[in-house]
């Protein structure tokens, strides 16, 4: 097959040589054939140094050679779609032409995925065609168009792209089958947690270690395959991948318990990770956790408005309430009592903490201290004495990285020692320990934790209007998301993995509002309602137009961008 850019475009991207800039403004809306794929210049960009044009290009179903079993489901087309939009930067980085301009002149792009299988709005599947949203620099030397080089643009790279991503030239069919059967499994895989009474399950042979603590790429070398004690193994039967043995997580209290450096963060991260699907390859594709888990932390600094955490503070000098608790700039403990009572409240059934990014005075207070300083002089409740109850009365379970602290061996269910990242049930050792040493702690809640029904709350004032522009929308990688003027610092909701999620969020948020005013729901309500919109009708539904740059995020994720809005 062979995609010839059409003499008519040909002929005007020419004729467009030397003109000021703004003559490419022509082409906007303009839809051209390079054979069986229509091109549309969606967006034409007003200089060579601001974000490159958006164009589209479709192709049908049946003149693009994909074959249909790879799109016969919802889970294979969601499949199908990732493994495009990934075939095309593999196309796009195989051309090495440097087309000549200043700024942003000949660069070539669409969203880029990370190491999971998200849903996204850079690419569409359905029974009739397959569709791609992308990026392209026209050509532009300062004020002046480079016509010239712009036909080149769209006469040898961007057909080549186009070629190797809409059609089936050079696929390799075998891999396209591994990427739907891996989300299969994976979604089986998570489907059996609950039924089996579990909150996460690894695959022996899973590798865990990334290749840096800022990088999600699988370690090239020396990752150590996981295996399950021989003492906690279970095996799992997958669509595809057939009996699959690992190590589950039971629900309840789960302690992960260790020397520093022998794996327990990296699995508590793999876990962390599992509430979405992994590319084949990857390390963790037969990972999967609870998807409502929530990474719990201290967030020195965060914005917290009427949030009941009472549960864990009792009081608070200067403070009236802490059953209605607002603070510009929460302490590390607020903070992380804050963060809970909010995921409990967005439908979370799994907490994951880990030591090391919590707050060490939420988290116990021992015996010690107790007799030094009584309770009432001390206004937090630790959350060792309500981990058990949440599991108890609620249903909530808990997987916490504890290297330093024993008191929590007594409300555990399931403890897991790592060694040499290999993991060893040792519950019933720890149970041992905890009756021959007893901590001679008092449990220090006062009350039981409060059931409170979740609220209709919006940030008060919240304009998403930035000068001329009704909504201003824009992210800063994964640490802010801009709301008209708002800043709202995200660095710290950890299970963020694109910036396309957090752009989506901003959408979502913006038809909330509307959502609150018309319908008699809570909040969270709201935002899931919304949010199966978005599922279901796509993601651009209240962008009013496909930008591209959306990626589907969870329920708990926007509720925990909305909390942090300031106001």
């Amino acid at each position: 097959m062979n995609l010839e850019i059409p003499s008519g475009l040909h002929s005007q991207l020419r004729s467009l040589d030397g003109k000021g800039y703004k003559a490419y403004k022509i082409l906007q809306g303009t839809s051209w054939n390079f054979g069986p794929v229509r091109l549309k210049f969606e967006h034409v960009q007003g200089d060579p140094y601001a974000a490159p044009s958006r164009l589209s290009a479709t192709i049908a179903r049946q003149d693009s050679g994909y074959p249909d079993e790879a799109a016969s489901t919802p889970l294979r087309r969601r499949a199908m779609e990732d493994f495009i939009l990934r075939r095309f930067w593999q196309a796009k980085c195989a051309v090495t032409d440097r087309t000549a301009g200043s700024g942003k002149s000949g660069e070539i792009g669409a969203l880029r995925p990370g190491q999971k299988m998200l849903q996204r709005s850079a690419v569409g599947v359905d029974e009739a065609s397959v569709g791609l949203i992308f990026f392209a620099g026209l050509p532009g030397d300062g004020r002046r168009i480079l016509g010239r080089e712009c036909a080149r643009l769209f006469q040898n790279d961007i057909p080549h792209i186009l070629l190797h991503t809409l059609t089936t030239e050079s696929l390799d069919p075998g891999a396209l089958r591994a990427h739907w059967q891996t989300l299969e499994d994976h979604a089986a895989l998570s489907a059996t947690l609950h039924e089996r009474g579990w909150v996460g399950f690894v695959a022996n042979g899973s590798r865990l270690p990334r290749r840096a603590g800022n990088s999600d790429l699988p370690m090239a070398e020396g990752a150590v395959p996981f295996t399950a004690p021989p003492d906690l193994t279970a095996s799992v039967t997958l669509p595809h991948a057939g009996e699959v043995e690992g190590m589950p997580v039971p629900q309840g209290v789960t302690l992960l318990v260790g020397g520093g450096f022998h794996g327990k963060s990296t699995l508590l991260k793999a876990l962390q990770d599992a509430v979405y699907p992994h590319i084949p390859g990857d390390g963790r594709e037969r990972v999967a956790v609870d998807p409502t888990a929530v990474k719990i932390r201290a967030e020195d600094g965060r914005f917290a408005h009427s949030v009941d955490i009472s549960p864990f503070l009792d009081t608070l000098p200067g403070v009236e309430s802490t059953g209605s608790f607002t603070t510009p700039n929460a302490s590390g403990s607020t903070s992380q009592a804050v963060n809970i009572v909010q995921a409990l409240e967005a439908r979370c059934q799994t907490l994951l903490l880990d030591e090391d990014t919590c707050a060490t005075n939420f988290m116990v207070r021992d015996a010690r201290m107790q007799a030094l300083i009584e309770k009432a002089g001390e206004p937090i409740t630790p959350f060792v004495d309500r981990v058990r109850e949440l599991y108890d009365r609620f249903g909530v379970s808990t997987v916490l990285v504890m290297g330093g602290c024993g008191d929590y061996f007594d409300p555990a269910d399931t403890v897991i020692a790592m060694e040499r990242f290999q993991p060893a049930l040792v519950t019933q050792q720890a149970k041992a320990v905890a009756a021959r040493l007893p901590t001679g702690r008092v449990r220090e809640s006062s009350r039981p934790f409060p059931k409170r029904a979740p609220g209709r709350v919006f940030p008060q004032g919240l304009s998403f209007r930035r000068g001329k522009r009704e909504v201003n929308i824009r992210v800063f990688g994964l640490e802010t998301l801009v709301l008209g003027t708002n800043e709202v610092e995200t660095r710290f909701i950890e299970q963020f993995v694109e910036t396309g999620q957090l752009e989506a969020c901003g959408w979502l948020l913006t038809a909330l509002r509307q959502w609150l005013e018309d319908e008699p729901g809570s909040t969270v309500d709201g935002a899931a309602c919304l949010l199966e919109k978005m599922k279901e009708q796509g993601l651009s539904i209240f962008q009013g137009y496909n930008s591209g740059l959306l990626s589907l995020p969870r329920l708990q994720d926007v509720m925990a961008v909305l909390n942090r809005i300031r106001y």
